[in-house]
């Protein structure tokens, strides 16, 4: 258990500064299949695996199959065909090429703000391994959390809960991201775990849950 730990340590210190110290963007949306590249910035165009994020900026490009993704700005998902491309801005998805196929509301597209990573540090970070967390569980269940809280926070919170059900990763995340901003940082942990198990490559969930259980180590140490 200790070398376990050990290691862990040492993998989260390869995390490039703590979060308090780094700018976080909101961003726009989610790659949801296999197959996708994308360019972000000055930078060449990259593979990015389901469950990545995409921001405002990004150029979305599919291979020699559509490559399925969601934008939150407009909350549906959809994919763009075969060989295609596409930028994303805060609002739309502008088609270069190709065109937009299946597209389909969803009831919650909630992300949380994150770190902005280069394509090449989402690729590093995505072969880190997630652990359980060895934060303290608080007392009661999450029904209870949620209802001692604010009332702001939590006329806030409930609708997003409620829009968000069921075990679709993609509302699990929506879930997590709203429990994350009202405070609730457990369970907003254990959430952003159940969407790694599922998005297993997925770099963004990774650094969410190490920060997350640091933040909360941190409050019980106090």
């Amino acid at each position: 258990m200790q070398g376990s730990r050990l290691a862990w340590a040492s993998l989260a210190l390869l995390l490039p500064v703590a979060p308090a110290q780094v700018r976080k963007s909101q961003p726009v949306g989610l790659v949801m299949g296999a197959g996708a590249t994308v360019a972000r910035g000055k930078t060449a165009a990259a593979a990015v695996k389901p469950g990545e994020i995409l921001f405002a900026g990004d150029v979305l490009k599919a291979g020699s199959a559509s490559a399925a993704f969601l934008f939150c700005p407009e909350k549906y998902s959809a994919a763009l065909s075969a060989n295609g491309e596409a930028a994303l801005t805060e609002s739309q998805v502008q088609v270069k090429s190709g065109e937009l196929v299946g597209r389909k509301s969803v009831a919650a597209c909630y992300l949380p703000e994150v770190q902005k990573l280069s394509l090449a540090s989402q690729q590093h970070y995505g072969v880190m391994m997630t652990r359980g967390s060895s934060a303290a569980a608080p007392k009661g269940t999450m029904a209870d959390r949620v209802k001692a809280l604010p009332d702001d926070k939590r006329k806030e919170l409930e609708p997003v809960l409620t829009a968000a059900a069921g075990p679709d990763p993609v509302a699990v995340v929506a879930r997590a991201a709203a429990l994350e901003k009202a405070g609730l940082l457990y369970d907003a942990g254990e959430l952003y775990r159940e969407a790694a198990n599922h998005w297993t490559d997925a770099a963004w969930l990774k650094k969410k849950i190490v920060e997350i259980e640091d933040a909360l180590l941190k409050q019980q140490a106090h």
